[in-house]
């Protein structure tokens, strides 16, 4: 079967993929603040049209409406948003690490029209994400200080990136890290729904943990190509950035990527929601074998006096 021609024109000169669907966005500038203002706003408002949205949608799951707490449900309506941002995430990042070197060939200066945008979507996310972690945090309660580190660090490093204009490689095949992210929002739903003894939730936690891996390895790439472009990245690359990169990936690559590895793995054996630690009541579900970690179980009924102790 012989390939069609486009497919080779592709390879061979990969073209910007914004303009490439969207012809009418070669000729918008950019580096305007009115456009990064809009393209900011549009994407804080689109994870939070997708967060209210799911919520309505799941209400009609009795798992969602009847066996997770407020703070759960948060989290699941969270996790819409954050799996939806991990895809278009996923497939930037790799267009720009495996088919187009716009961006390698300088890692300060290189930039596009799509590197553009993809930048101010992940600052509007990230906007949405640390007003709703915080949000969260001061309702109910809980602090997870390596999630808050990062989403904190993430929004300030993209920020400060669509500020300047510059340094759009590390921000935009970063963006690659997030492809746990889906998996990961997928593990801990069917864990809630009471699927942690089927192979399709086996199944995705062994492929969260080797992507982790994977993430691993990009974050030593990212070490390489600053080591390979030192002196571009001396001499051109703002301080402030240069600074939050350094941070960033040194506590990713040594901390919280490993941390999150050994934590996934843990879990592929032993099903518990670590995530929300205090909610736990170390209850089992006798009829597969998995820890409930929401608190309710529909084949018992809680006592008077249990109740009044949870109020």
């Amino acid at each position: 079967m012989k390939t069609p021609t486009w497919v080779h024109q592709i390879w061979e000169n990969p073209p910007d993929p914004v303009v490439f669907f969207f012809p009418v966005m070669a000729d918008v500038n950019m580096r305007k603040f009115e456009t990064k203002l809009l393209v900011i706003s549009l994407a804080f408002f689109a994870s939070l049209f997708v967060f209210c949205a799911s919520y309505f949608v799941s209400y009609t799951f009795v798992t969602f409406r009847s066996r997770l707490r407020p703070k759960e449900k948060v989290f699941w309506c969270l996790s819409f948003v954050r799996a939806l941002f991990g895809l278009v995430s996923t497939f930037i990042g790799f267009w720009y690490i495996a088919f187009d070197d716009t961006l390698q060939k300088d890692v300060v200066n290189g930039n596009s029209q799509t590197s553009f945008l993809a930048v101010y979507i992940a600052v509007g996310f990230f906007i949405f994400e640390c007003t709703a972690l915080f949000s969260s945090i001061a309702m109910f309660g809980g602090f997870d200080a390596f999630l808050v580190a990062h989403h904190t660090l993430s929004l300030l490093g993209f920020g400060t990136v669509a500020y300047c204009e510059t340094t759009h490689f590390f921000s935009v095949v970063g963006m690659l890290l997030e492809m746990t992210t889906p998996f990961s929002c997928l593990c801990w739903m069917f864990l809630k729904a009471g699927m942690a003894h089927l192979p399709i939730w086996k199944i995705n936690q062994i492929l969260l943990v080797h992507l982790f891996h994977c993430r691993t390895t990009i974050e030593g790439y990212f070490y390489y190509k600053l080591y390979m472009q030192w002196e571009n990245v001396h001499h051109h690359m703002p301080r402030p950035i240069f600074w939050m990169l350094v941070v960033q990936l040194t506590l990713q690559f040594f901390i919280l990527t490993p941390y999150w590895t050994y934590k996934k793995m843990g879990q592929l054996f032993n099903p518990v929601d670590w995530n929300h630690p205090e909610l736990q009541k170390n209850k089992s579900d006798s009829k597969n074998g998995v820890t409930d970690v929401t608190g309710s179980s529909p084949k018992k009924s809680k006592s008077k006096k249990g109740l009044k102790k949870e109020n």
